[in-house]
């Protein structure tokens, strides 16, 4: 390498990454006069800013350096073929060497940053993060599907592994009662603004300028009329399943789901309403308006944290469910548990309201497997081994049978539940359930292949399925409105799984909670404070630095057809009044399409131009 044209300095040092390494190139830089560095080593998603950083320091343009990707398009992929492999990386390095030397200085502009936020989702992890960015003095736009916030947690009698109810916090030390876990700080926070039954419509601009129209549907009951006394409730003639309480009992149209609801307000579901009247004339402070008309809200933000949740994997057709009453799942068993919830604590059986004598539990419905989702859902096994044990406790003659793939409690602690589980005499069986028969008492046998070899009937009154956890119904909408990614199991992708787990590939949108994949409430929150961390810097600077290796448009060639407007996949590029094309720098991700697409070669993509791209090619397949 040191005898090719143009290579003043060569040097051979396994761990360039290393202090020692960045040491080294930045005393050649000075000692040798260097206008131009090529390292070959790992991948540049690795560490190619680091020797960004590194040249920098020594004094040169940061994109005066070209990095040289020898271990994943080399060693590794040709690990058998050593000397092929040399040979391979020979040409690769002379490729980086010729692109270098066309290398041009690139510069860095700043952009202003709003100093406020949206975040979408109102659960346990939407609520933290907004909670998390008003505390820093923030304004906050929340905004939530549904009518109320709590997401899932808000249907959890206890949560693991505090065994708390879902809407409680303990006592943290100095304090002596516990507090709901969103109410006070969500409603009385000067700097947060909620808007429930909303939806996310549009979406346009950038980090730092971003802006968000809001679509609010129709609540029919005003939230600031409101008292919530429940008179409307009691006039309603209308009965039909609860929702919140997965069907297990009856609520009325017009309806508040559940007593700690936030906000503490009335909704009327206009699709079963009749609209007979009788709840505008009982209520007492006339907050009932039966032709209230969908608003909108344009909001102008800086930042965006998405924490849409999850769903439950509905099993219909999966061992009964749908056809037998006595197979539930395992958030139905919560909602039972739930000392508030539709039976008051008591587990009974759906078909005639017995309590259940022999409870089996089925593991991986929907997870682990090729006909539905191959990924573990991560939290069921701990799910039911908290249920099977606080069950045990409650009635201990109850007879609990847990039938498992793999038990993998994955958790600080979580192995006590299992261990705790054991010692209350719950029965673990290791096999594959395959069939499930009901008798006419509805009492059901469970057909399991035990992994031991060989078959066993297991004999239930209520047979309780941990379904998986799967993405949002509107996940793929959300994906489009926010021009994110989806990762192939259908929840929305990080920017890198390792380097940037929370960010996403559009800057200043960062992602939390279940939306991102299967989490327990800790994880959840742990990962709403990171956003929260992600959040905050640009918002609290006022302003981002961007470098200005983006496309570039030749005014004088432009033709103003307008392709690489349609192509751009970051809708970084707008037409001028003049017919001109223009790339929003802070938007453009750098992705070259547009250069591609422009028939007119007007797009050049600046640290990518077609001369440096020429020269690399011309270096591989140089002698």
């Amino acid at each position: 390498m040191s005898k090719l044209p143009g290579v003043v300095h060569a040097v051979d040092y396994e761990f360039m990454c290393s202090e020692t390494g960045q040491k080294m190139i930045r005393e050649a830089i000075k000692e040798h006069s260097l206008n131009r560095v090529v390292v070959a080593s790992c991948s540049p998603k690795l560490h190619e800013l680091t020797f960004r950083r590194v040249v920098k320091e020594a004094g040169l343009n940061p994109f005066l350096f070209e990095m040289a990707n020898i271990r994943e398009h080399c060693s590794w992929a040709h690990l058998h073929e050593p000397e092929k492999a040399t040979e391979k990386a020979l040409h690769i390095v002379k490729s980086a060497i010729e692109r270098c030397k066309y290398l041009e200085e690139i510069g860095e502009k700043e952009e202003i940053v709003k100093p406020s936020a949206l975040v979408i989702g109102g659960g346990i992890a939407g609520i933290t993060a907004a909670v998390g960015l008003a505390d820093f003095g923030f304004e906050v736009h929340l905004i939530e599907k549904t009518p109320w916030l709590g997401g899932k947690t808000a249907q959890l009698g206890k949560t693991f592994p505090t065994e708390d109810c879902g809407v409680c916090i303990t006592p943290r030390p100095f304090e002596m009662d516990r507090k709901c876990l969103y109410k006070g700080r969500i409603l009385s926070h000067p700097q947060i603004k909620t808007y429930t039954l909303s939806t996310l419509r549009t979406l346009t601009g950038y980090i730092g300028h971003f802006t968000a129209r809001i679509e609010k549907m129709p609540r029919y009951v005003s939230e600031k009329l409101c008292i919530a006394c429940g008179e409307c409730e009691k006039v309603c003639p209308v009965e039909v399943p609860s929702e919140f309480d997965l069907g297990l009992s009856k609520r009325k149209a017009v309806y508040l789901p559940f007593v700690q609801a936030v906000p503490h307000v009335y909704a009327l579901d206009m699709n079963h309403c009749t609209r007979c009247g009788e709840c505008v004339k009982v209520c007492p402070t006339e907050a009932i308006n039966l032709e209230e008309k969908a608003s909108y809200a344009d909001v102008e933000v800086g930042t965006i944290i998405v924490a849409v949740g999850f769903d439950e994997f509905e099993p219909t057709g999966l061992f009964g469910y749908g056809n037998y009453q006595n197979v539930i799942t395992q958030l139905k068993l919560a909602r039972m548990m739930d000392s508030s919830g539709p039976t008051l604590g008591s587990i009974v059986r759906p078909s005639d309201g017995h309590a259940p004598k022999r409870i089996v539990m089925l593991q991986c419905v929907g997870s682990r497997d090729k006909a539905t989702h191959v990924y573990c859902s991560k939290i069921c096994c701990t799910i039911a081994l908290k249920h099977a044990r606080s069950l045990k406790i409650m009635n201990p003659k109850t007879g609990i049978t847990v039938c498992y793939k793999d038990i993998r409690p994955f958790g600080r602690d979580y192995e006590d539940y299992y261990t705790d589980c054991q010692d209350l005499g719950v029965n673990f069986i290791h096999g594959d359930a395959k069939e499930v028969i009901e008798d006419p008492t509805k009492s059901l046998k469970v057909n399991v292949d035990l992994a031991t070899g060989g078959k066993k009937v297991i004999e239930a009154d209520l047979l309780v399925l941990a379904s998986a956890l799967v993405p949002p119904k509107d996940i793929v909408q959300v994906s489009r409105t926010l021009n994110l990614s989806l990762s192939p199991d259908g929840f929305l992708m990080e920017l890198h799984p390792k380097l940037a787990p929370i960010d996403t590939n559009i800057d200043g949108i960062y992602l939390c909670g279940a939306c991102q994949g299967p989490k327990d409430i800790q994880e959840s929150v742990t990962q709403a404070l990171g956003a929260v961390a992600r959040a905050v810097p640009p918002m609290a600077a006022g302003k981002i630095k961007i470098d200005l290796a983006k496309a570039i448009v030749d005014e004088n060639l432009c033709i103003g057809c307008a392709n690489c407007v349609a192509m751009c996949p970051y809708s970084a590029i707008e037409m001028e009044p003049s017919g001109i094309a223009r790339v929003i720098e802070v938007a453009c991700k750098g992705c070259g399409v547009c250069a591609a697409e422009c028939p007119a070669r007007a797009m050049q993509l600046r640290h990518f131009t077609d001369r440096q791209l020429f020269a690399a090619v011309e270096g591989v397949l140089g002698e």
